[in-house]
């Protein structure tokens, strides 16, 4: 059975590109489970459209794997289609979130046969399984029960039993939910990613070398940078986050097994500098506490970025109303930058204590703030994100939260508010009107910084002058070289001289550079 894996590029024409982690575990699983297979790994060759037309024409497979996320739908409605206008009788496979989260509206919009609901590692050997020894996938429960859910002119999928984590096409048209597998508990079980799989040289140098991960810590061409998940899910459940559909829950990997695949890492490939890719590498004191204390002890020399909740060393009080000593949550940032850590990424989101509210981020801006004061005093760089237009969003919310950014020297990775499938924002988007026209609106989603819908009572106009206008002034003001206001990750000027002062080096200060902001550098914040 031939089979094929695709690595999409999803900034596709730029040389930002990162190592594909989930794909890293799903290939490497399925290599130890002993399939063989081919990876077109579209991200490293920057192959165009035309590209991966011709390969389908000049190579046959059996099965065909891709995963997308949402904002890439367009593209991995063309991909699916074109593979079965070129191989009718190849199986395609879709993972990742945009197929999970609105299963009905893929199988109407593209021909997939089968998609993977939830973790892929086990699911997808199952399926490899059952395709290669022409097996069933399940069977549907009876009387028909449909899955009911809130996207308007899509047919329902309805219950079946048989391979957990899959929903399926059958002969008859019917679309079939088996209900998500359990996620595995220990996640130390998984085996590290073979990224001998992938063109590491390419990834190493366009990402590593050019300008996407290496630390200000580091001369330019001395780091080698390289991603690790450490942690899966997240224990929140922001009405703006994708990750409320999976309902998994939080799992985060042993120190123990972390240091190995770093040391590991560096052994194969020279790597010193790790990104955490995780959405929440770390939430509680106590577990970050235990962690970083064994990464102190390992003394490893290496350094790392994570993401941590946004008043994880802010907040001074616990879950029962105890007292957390400023001088606990001082000595945690200071142990992080002792274990290797150089920044750790936490989104204020909002300025507005309200608009908080209404993400169900259940963090409160002044927690905010002090983490950011505790985090500068022990040397520890703070990067953040922003979203803006909630509905209660007005030109003075935004002015709040722009202003607190201000005042505390920080430059935010900033983006208009995108509902996404099965989010809180989403069905609140599909019942009031925004959104008439599903397939349309997920085609026209690129990238959060280049189109919103505007779910204020201000006009699209005042909203982006608004924006635009508080950008431009935090540019200016902290000596940026940013040409594109809206930034997804990195480090601006700001970020880099507290790099360069805690390494005992003297800041830029030539106003005039023209360096690139480094992109990627903070991981869990803006994937």
């Amino acid at each position: 059975m031939k089979i094929l894996f695709i690595n999409p590029s999803l900034r596709q024409g730029t040389d930002h590109i990162f190592l594909p982690v989930g794909l890293g575990y799903v290939v490497t699983y399925v290599k130890q489970y002993g399939y063989d297979f081919d990876i077109l790994d579209i991200d490293a060759g920057d192959y165009s459209n035309k590209y991966v037309e011709d390969y389908l024409r000049k190579h046959k497979y059996d099965v065909i794997c891709l995963g997308s996320i949402v904002t890439h739908y367009s593209w991995m409605k063309w991909c699916i289609n074109t593979i079965k206008n070129i191989q009718p009788d190849s199986k395609v496979i879709l993972g990742n979130s945009v197929g999970g989260s609105i299963p009905e509206v893929v199988f109407q919009t593209t021909k997939v046969d089968i998609i993977i609901y939830g973790e892929a590692e086990i699911t997808i050997t199952k399926v490899l399984d059952a395709i290669k020894d022409d097996k069933s996938f399940g069977e549907i429960i009876e009387p028909l029960v449909e899955i009911p859910h809130a996207n308007k002119g899509y047919p329902s999928t309805v219950r079946g039993k048989g391979i957990d984590g899959i929903i399926y096409r059958t002969k008859n048209n019917l679309i079939v939910n088996n209900g998500k597998r359990k996620a595995v508990k220990n996640i130390d079980e998984f085996p590290f990613p073979d990224w001998d799989l992938f063109d590491v040289e390419t990834y190493l140098r366009i990402g590593g070398k050019k300008k996407v991960s290496y630390s200000s810590f580091y001369k330019k061409d001395e780091a080698i940078a390289m991603p690790i998940n450490t942690a899966r899910g997240c224990v929140f459940k922001c009405t703006f986050c994708h990750y409320v559909f999976w309902h998994d829950p939080y799992r985060h990997r042993s120190a123990e097994n972390v240091i190995l695949e770093m040391k590991q890492l560096n052994k194969k490939y020279g790597a010193n500098f790790f990104n955490f890719w995780d959405e929440l590498s770390f939430h509680k004191l106590g577990p970050a506490t235990k962690f970083v204390d064994k990464l102190i002890e390992a003394d490893l020399k290496w350094h790392w970025t994570c993401a941590i909740r946004a008043d994880l060393m802010g907040k001074d009080v616990d879950a029962k109303g105890n007292t957390i000593p400023r001088e606990d949550r001082l000595n945690l940032a200071k142990k992080f930058v002792k274990a290797g850590c150089v920044s750790a990424g936490y989104s204020l989101e909002s300025g507005s204590d309200e608009i908080l509210k209404d993400m169900n981020k259940k963090v409160e801006s002044k927690f905010f703030k002090e983490q950011v004061h505790i985090c500068r005093e022990a040397g520890l760089i703070n990067n953040t994100s922003i979203i803006i237009g909630y509905p209660r969003e007005t030109k003075e919310t935004i002015s709040q939260t722009m202003s607190q950014l201000e005042e505390l020297k920080i430059y935010p990775s900033t983006g208009y508010l995108l509902p996404l499938p099965e989010t809180g924002m989403w069905n609140y988007a599909i019942e009031n009107g925004y959104i008439k026209n599903i397939d349309q609106y997920l085609s026209d989603i690129t990238e959060r910084q280049d189109f919103n819908i505007n779910l204020t009572k201000m006009t699209r106009k005042e909203m982006e002058n608004e924006t635009s206008k508080w950008l431009k002034r935090l540019n200016e003001k902290f000596g940026n070289p940013l040409k594109n206001l809206f930034k997804t990750g990195g480090e601006d000027k700001n970020t880099q001289n507290q790099a360069k002062e805690n390494m005992g080096q003297k800041p830029e200060i030539n106003e005039n550079t023209t360096d690139e902001l480094n992109y990627g550098r903070v991981s869990g914040t803006m994937r």
